[in-house]
């Protein structure tokens, strides 16, 4: 993990945990209005980051075509919300 992460990327993070732990299920594009993603590539840049870096269990459920949260492995900065 990078030492010099940016605040904005600390922030795109919380939210993207904040929405998918207040969410069962939640749709790609759902998740991308939620947090205010402008590419598809960047949010899962920041999940492939949350699973690799920290372990958390982000699943695509095919049945449901939306993400589901299964555990935030150790990604832990309080007051992880979203607006």
């Amino acid at each position: 993990m990078s030492k010099s992460m940016s605040s904005l990327r600390i922030e795109r993070l919380n939210r993207l945990l904040g929405v998918l732990k207040s969410e069962d299920y939640i749709s790609r594009e759902a998740l991308m209005a939620e947090c205010a993603y402008v590419s598809g590539r960047t949010l899962e840049s920041d999940i492939r980051f949350l699973r690799e870096s920290f372990g958390a269990k982000i699943r695509f459920s095919r049945r449901n075509m939306a993400y589901h949260l299964e555990d935030t492995g150790k990604y832990i900065l309080a007051g992880a919300k979203h607006a």
